[in-house]
């Protein structure tokens, strides 16, 4: 049969459009290579590229032992490096929520925690501590764990669970490395919830016990505001100058000390005022002195 010219050139067009497409196709390479240009597209700073790498590794290899990785991988670079809170925090839920007894669950909870503290999204970030509590309660910073717990709650104002956490803290590890901190939040907490006398006593111990801390001047400085609070002037002032070549601020410190001298100067000159008024000889009702024998 004599094959035309036509035919043959038909024939070449469908051999071709089949060579594109197969070329076109997508094909499963090994899971290393996308992990690698993966790699090698974050080192260049093209992050969605890395993603989508990333990606196709999670679509063809679901069952690969290293998918907690990748979304943990994904999830950082969301966070780190586009700044995507939203898509970060899924991508950390999904590694928390599939794989909650790995390593990067941990991981992923710590990492959404403090994003999420970063954001100021407070109620999430306290969730994702609590997470931790829960998750893994014998790990080795658990005292930083709740801590952590006890000041997101601070910074949503609900005082009692963040007293609650922060006195956890004590009751569980009395030894806790980080009891200094722990003291000092305690009493700022009692001194906002208006428990002012709580505060000077916690704040007392405090000082007293750690005074070689790194925030002994901090200490100090909340247990003169205390002082002030519960009406012990002296005291108050006292601390305040103890502090006032520390403290980060010197002015604040100056105005303390003078409105406190100004308010002591003040009690002192009515004392004296009504003592004059005491030592005065009694009068009668017509104005003559009383006698005394």
């Amino acid at each position: 049969m004599k094959v035309t010219h036509k035919k043959i050139i038909l024939l070449l067009v469908v051999l071709a459009v089949l060579g594109a497409g197969f070329l076109l196709v997508p094909r499963k390479r090994p899971l290393q290579s996308y992990l690698q240009r993966a790699e090698l597209a974050f080192q260049d700073k093209e992050f969605t590229r890395s993603i989508e790498l990333y990606l196709q590794a999670l679509k063809y290899y679901p069952q690969s032992e290293r998918i907690p990785e990748i979304l943990m991988t994904i999830g950082d670079i969301y966070n780190f490096s586009l700044g995507n809170t939203e898509q970060a925090g899924k991508a950390y839920k999904m590694v928390t929520d599939k794989y909650p007894k790995t390593i990067f669950s941990r991981k992923a909870l710590q990492s959404s925690a403090e994003m999420y503290d970063k954001s100021q999204q407070f109620e999430d970030a306290l969730l994702a501590y609590q997470g931790i509590i829960d998750g893994f309660p014998n790990a080795g910073d658990i005292d930083e764990i709740r801590y952590q717990v006890g000041m997101m709650a601070l910074k949503l104002k609900k005082y009692e669970p963040a007293r609650r956490s922060l006195m956890s803290i004590i009751e569980n590890n009395s030894n806790t490395p980080i009891a200094d901190r722990v003291l000092n939040q305690l009493g700022n907490i009692f001194f906002m919830e208006g428990a002012s006398q709580q505060a000077v006593q916690v704040l007392e111990v405090a000082v007293e016990k750690y005074p070689d801390s790194p925030l002994v001047t901090e200490m100090k400085f909340n247990l003169g505001n205390a002082y002030e609070e519960t009406g012990q002037l002296i005291k108050a002032l006292n601390t305040y100058q103890d502090i006032f070549q520390t403290y980060p601020n010197p002015q604040v410190i100056q105005k303390k000390v003078e409105s406190l001298q100004t308010k002591l100067k003040g009690q002192r000159d009515l004392k004296e005022k009504i003592l004059k008024e005491r030592a005065k000889p009694k009068q009668t009702m017509e104005g003559e002195k009383v006698i005394t024998h």
